[in-house]
């Protein structure tokens, strides 16, 4: 069980932020506080701190499991190199929101505009990294985990080469004497 603590603590410290900001935002006297002349709510702020905090622990949950995942659960560690990608996918996608309860204020219509087109890129290319990390060394990692053989170079699958190097078959065949 000692292996899976962190888990636990990480965990606990996501809800602890989430809920601590919720509870806090509460309390009238952030409702009441208002900085500027910007309708930014101390209430806001507060909220904007404690999921923001969420979403970086989070993310640092995201990087400890990709570390952490090979020797917790070895038949899982094919999903190691998705872990990051995935992991930032949903931090820049929740992030929208957050941020945007912060900036709001700030932000006229352009500013707005540019602001989501910025969230559009990032989701855009977290949901990229994902799809060719999947592609380029999840799925051959899975192949591996399934047992399937290796793509052989003499053209018969399955076929081991019989040596450590590649050994190239030529197209012309000569006939036994």
């Amino acid at each position: 069980m000692k292996k899976w603590g962190w888990l636990v603590q990480y965990g606990v410290t996501i809800a602890l932020a989430l809920g601590l900001g919720f509870l806090l935002s509460q309390v009238p006297v952030f409702h009441e506080t208002i900085l500027g002349s910007a309708k930014l709510r101390a209430s806001q702020g507060v909220q904007f701190l404690s999921f923001g905090g969420a979403l970086f622990v989070l993310w640092k949950f995201g990087q400890r499991l990709a570390d952490e995942l090979p020797a917790l659960c070895p038949k899982l560690g094919f999903l190691r190199p998705v872990m990051m990608p995935l992991t930032t996918l949903i931090v820049v996608t929740a992030s929208h929101p957050v941020c945007g309860q912060v900036l709001s204020p700030f932000l006229g219509k352009a500013g707005k505009g540019m602001y989501n087109w910025l969230f559009v890129i990032g989701i855009v290319s977290a949901a990229l990294w994902l799809v060719l990390s999947w592609f380029m060394k999840a799925a051959p990692l899975l192949q591996a985990w399934e047992g399937e053989p290796e793509p052989s170079l003499t053209g018969s699958p399955g076929v081991p080469t019989g040596s450590s190097q590649p050994r190239y078959v030529s197209s012309t065949r000569e006939k036994p004497a």
